[in-house]
């Protein structure tokens, strides 16, 4: 017992003398995603997103270094009568697109994730391990410059192909951002 408590000291000293600062460390930042149904009939809803509006991230968007991990978490349905592509879109501004062809025709839009395949009728679940493959190089670019920018883009999530509906329960979007001195 005196071993443990004798080494807790010397960490402990070591954090107050003059020189030893933590120079980096990772924030993480969850967005809770509401509900949705996406359909080439009905129309889309994107999810703007704002960092801003998330106080760890307004306290260190000076220190932002990289995008040490990101995922798209949620359970996924088809309810449609053909199998789908899910991918999610990135804009990097919050935009109002309210059906696929709009967002399609988004010049600034970035393919962030996907494709997830789904057939008719199928429900998933959309894990961290699933997610992380699913990303794009182009996206985690995207996401890092917004991150490093302004902090706002919208997210939009559409079948790549055909006539579709599809939904999401609990759907979350998890940045985990390096930052330093």
């Amino acid at each position: 017992m005196k071993r443990i408590a004798s080494i807790a000291a010397a960490l402990a000293l070591g954090l107050l003398l003059p020189g030893c600062v933590f120079t980096s460390g990772q924030i993480r930042i969850d967005f809770d995603l509401p509900n949705f149904t996406a359909s080439t009939q009905a129309g889309i809803t994107g999810q703007p997103i704002d960092l801003n509006d998330e106080e760890e991230y307004a306290d260190n968007k000076d220190k932002l270094k990289d995008l040490a991990d990101l995922a798209v978490l949620g359970r996924i349905t088809n309810s449609g009568a053909t199998d789908i592509d899910v991918v999610v879109w990135m804009t990097p501004a919050i935009t109002l697109h309210t059906t696929d062809l709009q967002l399609k025709g988004d010049a600034t839009k970035v393919k962030l994730w996907g494709p997830f395949h789904l057939k008719s009728g199928e429900t998933r679940v959309v894990d961290w391990d699933e997610s992380a493959k699913l990303f794009s190089s182009a996206g985690k670019t995207a996401l890092l410059n917004e991150a490093k920018g302004d902090g706002t883009f919208s997210i939009y999530a559409v079948a790549e192909q055909g006539t579709y509906t599809f939904g999401v329960e609990s759907g979350v979007l998890i940045l985990v951002l390096d930052a330093g001195l």
